[in-house]
């Protein structure tokens, strides 16, 4: 509030000022956190003096500009909220300089109020620099209604001292800035801490989400790797105990071996899953690699009592690993198996789509809620109980990304479950493909 010649102003137009003021404050505000904090990465939020400083200016100097002149002279502004924002999130090393540039900007007007704008700058800056380490420790509430009570003390101070002074009095006037500025001071304020907590929170989410990732691995992991390594100590120590028995220990080396096999599938696993991305590139024939895979889980299919469907409506290849595609198809036809005990049909569709390569794996089995779909891929998720690790999943994710390809699943509860994966075409590849077929083969899908 400053005084000097003017028109008069009624209230609504009073009102009006202070409101695109607190506007142009919080579209500036929004704008600046949302521009520091997508850079800050790490827990704590922090900003520059320098910069504090100078935002905190350019917004008194813009306040100042926007102020509203009411009758009798005097001009009210919104200044005083970023020089708090600056005080409170600046302290020491930003307040004092910002009260010489609140007093610095009033200098050209002159007048008796500049003698006023200079007690009331240095009468806050002790006030704020009192108060703030006293709040910090505080909880959002406490600090908010405080850091508002000084707002509303300065509101009064800034009018009740030049009323008195200049014989000037129109209480409607006082009640309506003294309103504004003590509520935009509690709106801003308030959403700039929640804005700051929210991204913290996030920050902290995301190293959480990284460790939970982390314990599951080493939780599945010690779990799968322990029960063999044990498995072979105890028969190494039973080998030990009798070594002139050939026959058992024949037996128990055997069994020591194929417990060593499944530890080291295990960490293949792992491996598989920490380097997704596959080390050689080439074309592979997917009619080819199919046949091939259909022919490696052909035995288990037959043992379980389970059809076994393959439907290539095309002579296509894709970019990528043999081994790693192989292992992509073999995990997924491997898991359809075991989700049909009193058998079904398999069935494996691979056509082009607008030059993609679609291969869809269908099961009958007994298919997945929504809510276990949603965890599908996660380690040491699995629907096989205690015999399921969830890497198996995890790394087909995890390759078909790799192959810049993409992974759908569809499934509901005893009707089985549809994986459908895309992977770009060989360039070099012509295009061959029926919409005719591809109808069908979508008309087949549950």
């Amino acid at each position: 509030m400053e005084s000097g010649d003017a028109k008069p102003m009624n209230h609504y137009e009073l009102l009006t000022g202070l409101l695109i003021n607190l506007l142009v404050i919080l579209i500036v505000i929004l704008l600046l956190n949302f521009h520091f904090l997508s850079r800050n990465k790490v827990h704590k939020v922090h900003m520059k003096p320098l910069s504090l400083y100078l935002i905190s200016s350019f917004l008194m100097i813009l306040s100042l500009g926007l102020s509203v002149q009411l009758e009798d002279g005097f001009l009210y502004d919104l200044r005083f909220i970023p020089f708090l924002l600056g005080g409170i999130y600046g302290g020491t090393r930003v307040l004092p300089w910002l009260a010489a540039t609140m007093i610095a900007i009033r200098v050209p007007m002159l007048g008796e109020g500049l003698a006023i704008t200079a007690i009331i700058a240095i009468v806050f800056t002790m006030v704020i620099l009192y108060l703030r380490p006293k709040l910090m420790t505080k909880a959002l509430r406490v600090r908010v209604y405080s850091y508002t009570a000084v707002s509303f003390v300065y509101s009064i101070l800034s009018l009740w001292i030049p009323a008195m002074i200049f014989d000037f009095g129109k209480p409607s006037s006082f009640a309506i800035y003294s309103a504004v500025l003590t509520g935009s001071t509690f709106f801003v304020y308030y959403l700039c801490e929640i804005i700051r907590t929210i991204h913290i929170l996030q920050l902290k989410s995301i190293k959480y989400e990284k460790m939970q990732v982390v314990s599951h691995l080493a939780a599945s992991m010690s779990h799968e790797v322990r029960n063999p390594l044990t498995t072979v100590k105890g028969f190494l120590q039973l080998i030990n105990e009798d070594p002139s028995n050939i026959t058992n220990n024949k037996v128990l080396s055997e069994v020591a071996v194929s417990e060593i096999d499944r530890a080291t599938e295990v960490i293949n696993q792992y491996l598989n899953f920490a380097r997704p991305h596959p080390e050689l590139e080439e074309e592979i024939a997917i009619r080819d690699e199919i046949n091939r895979s259909k022919e490696i889980i052909m035995p288990l299919a037959v043992k379980k009592g389970i059809i076994l469907k393959a439907n290539i409506l095309h002579h296509h290849s894709i970019m990528g690993d043999p081994n790693k595609l192989q292992q992509i198809l073999i995990n997924v036809m491997k898991n359809g198996l075991e989700a049909m005990e009193s058998g079904g049909t398999l069935r494996i569709f691979s056509y082009l789509e607008e030059r993609k390569v679609i291969i869809v794996i269908n099961d009958t089995g007994i298919g997945m809620t929504k809510e276990q779909l949603m965890r599908l891929g996660e380690p040491y998720f699995s629907m096989k109980g205690k015999n399921g690790t969830g890497l198996g999943m995890m790394t087909v994710f995890q390759l078909v990304e790799g192959m810049k390809g993409t992974i759908k699943v569809l499934s509901k509860p005893g009707k089985g479950t549809s994986v459908i994966m895309s992977f770009p075409t060989y360039q070099k590849e012509q295009k061959e493909h029926t919409p005719k077929q591809t109808t069908e083969v979508r008309s087949s899908l549950h």
